[in-house]
């Protein structure tokens, strides 16, 4: 099976909305390569079950928002150095996550997908500027120009494979008063959010470590280096779950994006904010659910705001029947796994976990409570068995009507705001890639113990759902019910 060569991501005009104007254009693009020597001869990362359910799904995006220097901090580094640091960094990185220079690879022979590093493997790097002023996507609370985000991203969509696993793009703010943005698509076949973030926090300390002033070469030395030999997540019957998958979700292969409906039904307008919780208002949630008697152990951050997040749309959507409304997240099953799977593993080990209650017993006095008990309950199951029910993981996300579903994506430990490649740290993280009506991801916020949640929902939603979302004193339990 012939490599074929790295292929640049389409023009702009080609990807965005008919209605939507560039607002980015591109200066250069380039590739990254990895460093002779780091791929020798044709280097395969076979996928497992972990892996390739997500094969059919559109890239992870995230955007890096970084501001201008200000009058008290050192002269604003030129872009050019900028571009430098960044490519040279990540030619760095490539080294230790060599699967992310590769590219998805379908074999018609074995019927499987893997990924493939040739000896010319590397990560597309574009250089970009735009006229968009840097305040306007970093503003707390208001709708997000999804449009203008994504044009911040590298496009590394393919309708059939092979396919790029990651590229990177680097955009000056030529208006107003400045800044950059770093942005980076990854196939999520290729790494979960833990592997992503281990991925950007190494990228960056690479980065800080090359500068000529630094004096934190033991940073990058010091960090474990990543795993990313499938043999880790290996288990008795794995390749027949891979196998029934990827039947699954992409039944034509090379073919991974399905094809569309010719007459599907109307989409709602979605509007999408962040919101950031304080370490306070974390630490009230869990107080109260703690308060109530019947929790047990302290609550987890990401249960306490996941089953929040979950409540607060159930009642801005106005689900108030008996008909149930669906939670769906991933729990990391690192260290739940037999053999344990070492932390440093940089692959897909999320187990899906799907939960229900009626939209009566959400918006009800102790909606809070209940659905913080069915999130623990799941998570607490994983930990038992993170393999139970895994051939039916796809099939239950899927048997959920359209509507009636909160997804929650992230997690309050990825460290969105400790990359910082020597310019400091960003101003504003935002998850540029699509969000469904009732999505919710969540990662670790700027300040120390707080948490930002982005979510998406229908326009007409919005403003009853912020109202209640960042008003803590919008709950009240009632334990007897439990």
């Amino acid at each position: 099976m012939s490599q074929p060569q790295p292929q640049l991501p389409p023009r702009r005009s080609q990807i965005l909305e008919v209605n939507m104007p560039p607002v980015v254009r591109t200066r250069r693009a380039t590739t990254v390569r990895l460093p002779s020597g780091c791929a020798p001869g044709r280097r395969c990362v076979p996928l497992s079950p972990f892996d390739t359910r997500w094969i059919a799904l559109p890239p992870v995006c995230h955007v890096f928002l970084f501001p201008a220097a200000r009058p008290q901090s050192p002269p604003r580094v030129p872009f050019s150095d900028v571009v430098r640091a960044l490519s040279s960094s990540l030619a760095l990185v490539l080294q230790a996550f060599h699967p992310l220079a590769g590219q998805l690879a379908y074999s018609p022979e074995l019927g499987t997908v893997s990924i493939v590093c040739s000896e010319d493997a590397g990560v597309t790097f574009v250089e970009a500027e735009t006229d968009l002023e840097f305040s306007r996507l970093v503003k707390e609370g208001v709708d997000l120009d999804v449009d203008a985000l994504r044009q911040l991203v590298p496009d590394i969509r393919r309708e059939e494979l092979p396919a790029p696993v990651l590229a990177a793009q680097v955009t000056e703010f030529v208006g107003g008063s400045g800044g950059i943005a770093v942005g980076v698509s990854l196939n999520h076949c290729a790494a979960d959010g833990v592997g992503f973030f281990r991925f950007m926090e190494r990228w960056a300390a690479e980065a800080v470590a090359a500068s000529p002033s630094s004096e934190q070469v033991w940073v990058t030395r010091a960090m474990a280096p990543p795993l990313h030999d499938r043999k880790f997540v290996r288990f008795v019957g794995d390749q027949e779950l891979a196998s029934g998958f990827l039947r699954l979700v992409a039944p034509d292969l090379p073919r991974v994006v399905p094809k569309q409906d010719a007459t599907p039904g109307p989409e709602l307008p979605l509007t999408r904010r962040t919101f950031t919780f304080a370490a306070h208002a974390v630490r009230l949630l869990k107080h109260r659910l703690a308060a109530s008697g019947v929790v047990g152990a302290a609550p987890s951050t990401f249960a306490a705001l996941a089953a929040h997040g979950w409540v607060c749309i159930a009642r801005a959507s106005g689900f108030t029947d008996g008909a149930p409304v669906f939670a769906v997240f991933l729990a990391d099953c690192r260290a739940r796994m037999r053999p344990r799977v070492p932390d440093a593993y940089a692959g897909n080990c999320v187990a899906s976990c799907v939960v229900a209650l009626s939209g009566a017993e959400l918006t009800g006095p102790d909606g809070a409570l209940r659905a913080f008990s069915a999130i623990r309950d799941a998570v607490a199951e994983v930990k038992r068995d993170p393999l139970a029910g895994s051939s039916g993981w796809i099939a239950r996300f899927r048997a959920v009507p359209p509507g009636r579903m909160v997804l929650l994506a992230g997690s309050p430990s990825f460290p969105a705001y400790a990359v910082d490649f020597g310019f400091g740290s960003p101003a504003r993280v935002e998850r540029a890639s699509v969000l469904p009506d009732g999505g919710m991801a969540i990662f670790a916020g700027r300040e120390a113990g707080s948490v930002q949640a982005c979510v998406a929902i229908a326009a007409e939603k919005m403003p009853a759902f912020q109202e209640i979302f960042q008003v803590a004193d919008s709950f009240t339990f009632e334990s007897s019910r439990l």
